[in-house]
């Protein structure tokens, strides 16, 4: 029994050196996550290809190129329609600061009553530079330009991990297979069944889930740039692709494309409150787009969370891991919660949930019959008791 106890301790003491060895080399280790999850993604269009008979490197090799041509026409299309509309948002941020020093302060300043404002372009870049002149000296700004360069030092090395991401999750691909198979001889004996039961149901909710949220994101934002196109709105198509990327975190896609969608709608039209109003009733149909047709058929219910849960899971995410964390925080949660389940079956199977059985009281109508019986039962013991003292002993 100590031994056992010993081996146990000995378990955990290791499980928690690896994770804090893992968390040491979280820099080195997040693009092999990353690069695992490319290959989990893949691994399917891969397996199509390999029952064509193809060679599992061309096969690899085939999907690879594909995804990399689709990139290249759509970027190729993009673009240019994203260059144009970002020249016009350039441009149209003079006319956006008269339309708030004309148009927009006097409202505010007629309707609550409060001291005209203006917005001065000159002082305020008097006033910016005025204080950091006064609160930065020489040093703060060799601070600042060294900062700076650091951030370019590691802008440039998450284009080497980018980068690095794809040829990691190739050779994981070419061996995915031995891979896996040398995960599950890890796996104890007695628990190799449960743990693929698991594994398997994991499989099949992360599948679904990450592809028809992929899915999601890529329709919405179809149907936000066209509708937004479609009210005259010269920057629709980078607000409606900006926002269908964004909703791979929930709310934040509307939340952040209907923003945008009004501060330009006030920059092109002014305080157009018809206009005002088709955005508003574009986001309105991209959300019954979204809540209707594309969630129930492309994503059902695979996470089984409520909307406070999710967003409790969004908000875990982002606490702990910053913005991987909230892109991945709905994919860990559909897992924990396969695992949750699991778990409450376990404990609803053990001893410790088992109750004592509960004296039942019989209805008041029924209690003469249960008397009766009763007395029956006695009769019956009285007389098997009296055979067997008059059966004579035979020894």
């Amino acid at each position: 029994m100590q031994d056992q106890v010993l081996r146990r301790i000995f378990i955990l003491a290791g499980l928690i050196l690896l994770l804090w060895v893992l968390y040491l080399l979280k820099p080195v280790v997040l693009p092999f996550i990353g690069a695992f999850f490319v290959a989990y993604l893949f691994s399917p269009l891969v397996d199509r290809l390999l029952k064509l008979k193809f060679p599992r490197w061309l096969a690899i090799s085939v999907v690879f190129i594909g995804i990399g041509v689709t990139v290249t026409v759509a970027l190729w299309f993009l673009l240019p329609l994203v260059w144009k509309q970002l020249i016009y948002a350039r441009d149209s941020i003079p006319a956006g600061i008269h339309w708030v020093n004309s148009t927009f302060l006097p409202w505010v300043s007629s309707t609550f009553n409060v001291v005209p404002l203006e917005l001065d372009v000159e002082q305020i870049s008097a006033a910016i530079m005025e204080y950091v002149q006064t609160n930065y000296s020489a040093d703060s700004i060799q601070a600042i330009a060294a900062r700076v360069a650091q951030s370019g030092l590691n802008f440039i090395q998450l284009g080497g991990v980018v980068l690095l991401i794809p040829i990691i999750a190739f050779y994981f691909l070419l061996d995915w297979d031995r891979m896996l198979q040398g995960f599950r001889r890890l796996i104890p004996r007695p628990y190799e069944t449960t743990v693929l039961n698991i594994a398997q149901e994991c499989h099949s909710v992360l599948g679904a889930f990450v592809k028809g949220q992929f899915l999601v994101m890529f329709l919405l934002g179809i149907v936000y740039a066209v509708g937004l196109q479609l009210i005259g709105l010269e920057v629709g198509l980078i607000i409606g692709m900006v926002a269908g990327l964004a909703s791979i975190i929930p709310y934040l896609g509307f939340a952040v494309g209907i923003v945008a969608a009004v501060i330009a709608s006030l920059f092109q039209f002014g305080l157009d409150w018809m206009q005002l109003l088709l955005v508003a009733v574009v986001f309105m149909v991209g959300q019954m787009v979204e809540g209707y047709i594309l969630q129930p058929f492309l994503l059902g219910d695979k996470i089984g969370l409520s909307p406070v849960a999710v967003v409790f899971a969004v908000l875990a995410g982002a606490q702990l891991a910053g913005f991987l964390g909230m892109l991945i925080a709905l994919p860990v949660a559909a897992v924990i919660v396969v695992l949750l389940k699991y778990a409450r079956e376990c404990y609803e199977q053990s001893a410790c949930y088992g109750l004592a059985p509960e004296l039942i009281t019989p209805p008041q109508d029924s209690q003469v019959a249960y008397a009766e019986a009763g007395a029956i039962d006695l009769a019956t013991e009285k007389d098997q008791d009296s055979d067997s003292l008059n059966t004579p002993n035979t020894k």
